[in-house]
């Protein structure tokens, strides 16, 4: 008989199932093999496969928005802010990349049938920071332009890496030094595009 299973383990387990194969390609089946159990005991706990998709976005989700809130509570207003969300969010990426992989198996049109996940769980991330940081942002970006930008740069490094400087190939964001690197830059990027508009000539 199989030893009982929480909803944690049956979360922990989805999650890197998920994030490994996509919503399309994870079957209940798969989680409940994985975890030993007859496939209608993650049914019961969690309520289907939907339910269960939404449940761990959500677990992903709760955890960035605490980081993100903690380094916006000790941000001034404006510019720090800016670059204290920056880091919290590249921070949270880096160190979670299971919850990384769910975003980006979005982005290639995974789980379409749940097109409600952006509204539910990005735009509120937007609207947390945006607040925060309006009073430094030029009015030709705006907030949300400014943070859209930044998450799709970390997206971007945190999946592929960065041309490495000096003719080494690309450096991924598992070496310090990568880390380091691309982080510099993006805040440089910030700056600029904090920094007033030109008039045109």
């Amino acid at each position: 008989m199989p030893e009982a299973v929480t909803l944690e383990q049956v979360h922990q387990v989805a999650t890197r199932l998920f994030a490994g194969l996509g919503y399309d390609m994870t079957t209940l089946d798969l989680v409940a093999d994985a975890l030993g159990v007859p496939t209608a005991t993650v049914v019961e706990l969690t309520g289907g496969k939907r339910e269960l998709y939404l449940q761990v976005i959500n677990r992903g989700c709760e955890e960035k928005y605490a980081a993100v809130r903690a380094a916006l509570a000790e941000a001034e207003p404006g510019r720090d802010a800016v670059h204290r969300f920056t880091d919290a969010y590249l921070d949270f990426y880096a160190e979670h990349p299971d919850f990384l992989a769910l975003w980006t198996h979005r982005w290639v049109s995974d789980a379409s049938d749940v097109p409600e996940i952006e509204d539910l769980y990005l735009r509120p991330l937007l609207r947390l920071a945006a607040p925060k940081i309006r009073s430094a942002v030029p009015d030709d970006i705006g907030p949300y332009g400014l943070l859209g930008i930044v998450l799709w740069c970390v997206s971007g490094f945190l999946n592929t890496g960065i041309l490495a400087p000096g003719g080494r190939g690309m450096i991924k964001a598992d070496d310090p030094d990568a880390m380091k690197f691309f982080r510099d830059i993006l805040h440089i990027v910030i700056d600029r595009m904090l920094a007033p508009p030109q008039p045109h000539t």
